[in-house]
């Protein structure tokens, strides 16, 4: 295995302790080295609504390269959090820098969506109510506000929009 990072400065592939992830990245940058922690914004329903939360999108796995010139990658395998890296064969697994600079894109953008809307409904979106005196219908989202959601729902035979708290909601 080399033990230093290749001329082109190529990303390696880190496999994690489960559920270590963000511990093994603080170790990993202590030591000097560039780390890439992707994570991905999801909606979580809590008890007093709905909440943003991260969760990193590939369970186990970082990115690293080396900070410096000439930095050994042999360290790498002692670090807290962290199992080794990624080899096939003797060679550690390695990344372009245009599919790290892809995967950031995509973390962005989609933070970005999260971040512009309060609730994870959408008008379009189908939805089952799942609290409340209407719990059990299922309806179409057709207006999106700060705390409630209006669903169109089919009442005595006729499509009706009815105010729900967004807490009260699930995604079909």
């Amino acid at each position: 295995m080399s033990l230093t990072a290749p001329p082109d400065n190529s990303w390696y592939v880190c496999f994690c302790k489960p559920r270590r992830e963000a511990f093994a990245l603080r170790k990993l940058e202590e030591q000097g080295y560039d780390v890439f922690l992707p994570l991905l914004t999801r909606w979580e329903k809590a008890k007093d609504g709905w909440r943003p939360q991260q969760q990193v999108m590939f369970p186990r796995y970082c990115f690293l390269r080396c900070g410096r010139s000439g930095q050994s990658i042999a360290p790498i395998r002692s670090t807290p959090g962290v199992s080794g890296l990624v080899t096939f064969g003797n060679q550690p697994a390695t990344l372009d820098e245009t599919i790290i600079e892809a995967l950031r894109a995509l973390v962005d953008k989609q933070a970005g969506a999260v971040a512009a809307g309060r609730t994870p409904f959408r008008a379009g979106d189908t939805v089952d109510i799942a609290d409340g005196p209407l719990k059990g219908m299922s309806g179409i989202v057709s207006a999106v506000a700060a705390e409630r959601v209006t669903v169109m729902l089919s009442l005595l035979g006729r499509e009706k929009p009815v105010a729900v708290p967004a807490a009260h909601l699930t995604l079909a």
